[in-house]
Formats: C-alpha cells, structure tokens, sequence
C-alpha cells in the first residue's frame, strides 16, 4: 500500500488483491463512496452513476442497470452480439487499415441497437459520434486532478473568458455532447416506436406511473440507458484493440486459437455461442487480453466515508483509494513472466484451470462499485475473438522495404488505457473464410 497526500487530498493505492478485497469488498459499506469532482460536474456527467456518490439515488441506478445486464439477462443479447461480430468483420474485409475505428464504430452500433434499437448508419452516425465525444472528455476529466478546478474549486466560478481559465470552454463544449448523449438516442427510440431494446422495455415497465414518480424513474431510465451506451463504447474497444497488438506479437498464439476454432467450429460456418465451451483457448485468450493490458490501469477511486485502521494504518475519512489493477494483473506470484501474453496460463490439460486467478477479480473494480456490464463485455469480446480469428490472419505491416515492421505494446495515459495507434495487416484467411465474411452459402465444385 502507499498513502500520499496531494494538495490536502488524502490518497491510498492498492496495489495488491488481499488490499483491495479487505477495503473494497470487506468494507464496501465505508469505501463506496466516489469522489464527485468539479470538472466531471461542470461537463454535465452528473447522471452517470459511475461517478455518483454513494447514495439511495446511486443505488436506484446500480439496480436499474443490474436488472438488464445480469449474468441471466446477458444471454438475451447473444444474437444482436454475433450479427454485430459479423459486421464487423465485413467492415474488416472492406478497410481493413481503419481497424481501430472500425472497432470503435461497430461496438457502438452494436450498443445503440441492443440498448435502444436504434439500427446505426454504415458511417458518421450522430449518436456514435456524440457518445464518443463525451467519453474523450470524461477519460480526461475523470482523472483526479486534471484540471485545476479539481484542486480549487473557487476557479468554477472564474470566467470562460480569462486567461488560464480554458477548462471552462473545454467543459461546456464536452457538456453538449455530454447531455445529447444522454437525451438524444432516447427521444430517437421514443419518437420511432421502437421495440425489442432495453429502453422500450423499461419505458413500457414505467408507462403506468405518473406525476413526480413517473418523472424520477424516468430520469433514472435515461440515465441507465446513457451509461450502458456510453461505457459500451470504450471499455471492451480497448481489451480488443491489445488483441491485435498481441496477435502481432505472439504469431504463435494466432496459429494455436485458428486451430482450436478449426477443430471445433469447422471452416463453413462462424462461431456460435453455443461453441464457448468447446473453445477454451479462445476463452483463454479473451482472459490474457483483459490481463495484458488492462482498460482502466488504476481502477477509478473510491472515497471512504468514515475514520478506518487497517493493519495498524489510520485511513482518514475521504481519502481517495485507488486499486492498482496494473500491479494486480501483472503479479508475478500469479502471472509469471506477467509482461508477456501467454493465454496457456489459464489453462491445465487443454481445460480452463480454476486455480488460476481470473482477471476478471480486479479488470472491472471491485466491491459494490464493481463494473456491473462485465457479462455483457464477455460475451461481446468472445464472440468478436473468436470471429476474427477464424475468418483472418493478423500480420505486422510492411515497409518501404518489404520487411515487416516492429511494434511495441505502448499505451496511452488515461483514466481509460487504449494503446498507440500501430498498423498491421488484416487479410481473409482463404476464400472460403471470405465467403463466410460476405455471408454467402458455400457451393461444393
């Protein structure tokens, strides 16, 4: 553990899982509280219930999400998840240099259709561009002193207009984006009738009430909605994005899932949910790109709501405590060799092993604050792995040269970690995996 004080802000990091559960989880009771702090106020993120202190009002929003995106809710989802993998390995076929936006893109239609049933356009849909601004904003505003005004929060009250003071207009011109994102899909799916998404579902539950009940559990309903959409952008884009820059690096591994998937799946069809089980290498590799580079390096902080003493330490109330997911995932008394990705490591006898500690324990929080779209973000992130790599090989790029270019596993600084841009190659794997992309019937000669 290592406890600091920054400009009077008590913080404590964690750096170890027996920490993290003891204070977390144990003591979830005193350490759920977030630090709400002023740029994520003025950017208008105050509806995200990720950010909320830890309130009745937070929790009627925890159990709003909850209730639609359970380990037993999740499975409804399973064939929007698998036509948007297949869409996006068209995507793929079409432009594969554009990956990463692709990646972006498609997993934001694909939340904007399961959440709200909204069919998102081919290119520059209003909803995906607006989520994804507002996203940019809080990954730069989230972090806990970013900005100045974290520090003083007099300077709010400062002037967009005086010199230092540009954290005002980046606010406001975030906030736009930031409410629309909230708002505007919403007002689509009601405007359009639209059926079959978890906003019509709750708007039907809540159509009986009325007055100022019915306004509050529809402000709630919105809220919901946003966050599910908002965070489906990012989060899993990323575990995905470390996929590519692993499968450059780690030829081998590549070849060895192709294999299992040819084994299992066969080369005239994509893979089905229903394969999952019989695909433990590929579930092996979704587990090591969690663990390789996780999406949130240092976990957002919880703030304790009262006096604490842990193993003869004084933690005064409001002190920020952060988990270390990095050190977590990359301990290596429980990873070896942690910088390397080898999804052998959750493996024993070509089954997944049950003694291996699942990422999974620290890549999405911990205690009540933990993340509570993971089974969502599991089926999503299997069902896409497994579909790119029995359709396509992932190669390094080429230089002037004609000799394959080097990368690095090198990652951006954020609240929510994406790694460099890097280019590679992204070829069908024959014209049978082709016609699978393009969705046509193989016809035997």
């Amino acid at each position: 553990m290592i406890f600091l004080w920054a400009f009077g802000t008590p913080m404590l990091i964690l750096n170890t899982l027996e920490s993290s559960t003891d204070l977390l989880e144990k003591r979830s009771s005193t350490y759920s509280d977030r630090l709400e702090t002023e740029m994520v106020a003025l950017m208008g993120w105050g509806w995200n219930f990720v950010t909320m202190g830890y309130s009745q009002w937070w929790r009627r929003h925890r159990r709003g999400f909850h209730q639609y995106f359970n380990a037993a809710a999740v499975p409804a989802y399973e064939p929007k998840i698998h036509a948007s993998a297949h869409k996006l390995l068209q995507r793929l076929l079409k432009d594969p240099k554009k990956f990463a936006n692709h990646l972006r893109y498609q997993f934001g239609a694909n939340i904007l259709d399961v959440v709200y049933g909204i069919e998102a356009a081919e290119q520059d849909d209003e909803h995906i561009l607006i989520a994804e601004k507002a996203m940019e904003g809080l990954a730069i505003g989230f972090n806990p002193g970013a900005f100045w005004v974290d520090f003083l929060p007099i300077l709010k009250y400062v002037p967009a207009w005086m010199p230092g003071a540009g954290f005002q207009k980046k606010a406001a011109d975030w906030k736009i984006s930031v409410m629309a994102t909230k708002e505007l899909a919403w007002a689509h799916a009601a405007r359009d009738n639209v059926d079959a998404s978890i906003a019509a579902n709750i708007a039907e539950r809540i159509s009986h009430l009325e007055g100022k009940e019915l306004a509050e559990e529809m402000d709630v309903a919105k809220n919901v909605c946003g966050v599910a959409y908002a965070a489906g952008i990012d989060t899993t884009v990323s575990t995905l994005h470390s996929f590519f820059l692993a499968m450059l690096l780690y030829p081998e591994v590549q070849k060895r899932a192709q294999q299992q998937l040819a084994d299992v799946v066969g080369p005239r069809r994509l893979p089905e949910f229903s394969d999952q089980a019989s695909l433990p290498y590929i579930e092996a590799v979704c587990k090591e790109s969690m663990r390789w580079q996780p999406v949130v390096p240092l976990n957002a902080p919880h703030r304790s709501m009262e006096d604490d003493e842990y193993h003869g330490y004084f933690i005064p109330k409001g002190t920020l405590v952060i988990q270390n997911t990095w050190a977590i995932l990359h301990d290596p008394e429980q990873y070896p060799d942690p910088e390397e990705f080898m999804p052998e490591r959750f493996l024993k006898d070509g089954e997944l092993n049950a003694a291996i500690r699942d990422p999974g324990v620290a890549a999405f929080g911990a205690g009540r604050r933990t993340c509570p779209g993971r089974h969502f973000s599991d089926l999503t992130l299997f069902m896409n792995i497994a579909c790119i790599l029995h359709t396509f090989n992932v190669t390094p790029a080429l230089d002037a040269e004609g000799k394959p270019m080097k990368v690095e596993p090198r990652m951006q600084t954020a609240i929510l970690s994406h790694p460099y841009p890097f280019e590679c190659i992204i070829r069908p794997r024959s014209p049978l995996a082709e016609t699978l992309i393009l969705g046509q019937k193989h016809t035997r000669a």
